[in-house]
């Protein structure tokens, strides 16, 4: 009898784990396996912080997934598909970096932080085309038809470093209604 007592709480605590470790993010419909990616990238011999990369697939038609990171402090990115997934389906793809762009507000600048209603009201009234926008990256990084940067992700991990240069100071252009 003491053996089934044992059994039956080892069983219990297994179908527990079991409920537990099923209770992820459930993968969309034809999400193919990913592969581990990792994509550091500098500027500046620096680690580029705060950008948002995406990997645009080469060919769309054979690959729609979109992998995207954002880069850590020392310009880190670890590559995520379909939401949370780590990792990238196999396949040739275009890099896009949007780096973290200081914008020049002029005379249409927010009002001060501690006013928080002029602050909201500011915020609702915004218009981003009468702001000038500089990328710290050159432009060609930012636009997938100009972007020379590509990797093509493999079984196994995918590790790759990518030196952007010289920081800029390039005005982003917008459309001006």
């Amino acid at each position: 009898m003491r053996l089934t007592n044992k059994t039956s709480a080892f069983l219990a605590a297994a179908m527990l784990v079991g409920a537990f470790v099923g209770c992820g993010e459930k993968k969309p419909d034809g999400l193919p396996p990913l592969q581990p990616a990792t994509l550091t990238f500098t500027v500046d011999g620096k680690g580029l912080a705060k950008a948002n990369i995406t990997l645009q697939p080469v060919d769309a038609k054979a690959n729609k997934w979109v992998p995207t990171g954002i880069t850590d402090e020392n310009g880190k990115a670890e590559i995520k598909t379909g939401g949370n997934f780590k990792g990238a389906p196999e396949g040739d793809y275009k890099i896009v970096v949007s780096a973290d762009e200081e914008i020049d507000y002029g005379e249409y600048g927010p009002p001060p932080k501690d006013d928080p209603d002029a602050l909201e009201k500011w915020n609702r009234s915004v218009d981003p085309t009468k702001f000038k926008r500089f990328s710290p990256v050159e432009l060609k990084y930012t636009n997938v038809a100009e972007t020379p940067l590509t990797i093509t992700i493999q079984s196994g991990k995918n590790e790759q470093s990518f030196d952007l240069g010289s920081s800029t100071h390039e005005e982003v252009q917008q459309d001006k209604k």
